[in-house]
């Protein structure tokens, strides 16, 4: 199932809410994608809203969060790629 996350820029703290319910708080950016990252939401479902009462997340912001995630997404990916595979025997 696909995790959606709507962040948004509450007092200094970006908050997301995800589709399953949970709220994510973090008061860095990276930390935040790092967050979004270990709760399973990819970078494309990741969108920045506005609210009223909120500030909006400026586009520098917005493409610093896309691109710490795919940077996670891709490092996960390669880890995955390099791990050894278990249970199979290897003949000389």
């Amino acid at each position: 199932m696909t995790i959606q996350a709507s962040v948004l820029l509450s007092k200094n703290e970006f908050i997301a809410e995800l589709s399953d319910g949970r709220r994510i708080g973090q008061a860095d950016l990276r930390e935040m994608a790092g967050a979004l990252h270990q709760a399973g939401v990819q970078a494309e479902n990741a969108q920045c809203e506005w609210r009223a009462g909120h500030r909006m997340l400026t586009a520098g912001q917005q493409v610093a969060l896309s691109a710490e995630m795919r940077r996670l997404e891709k490092l996960a990916e390669q880890k995955r790629q390099d791990a050894p595979v278990r249970g199979i025997a290897l003949a000389a």
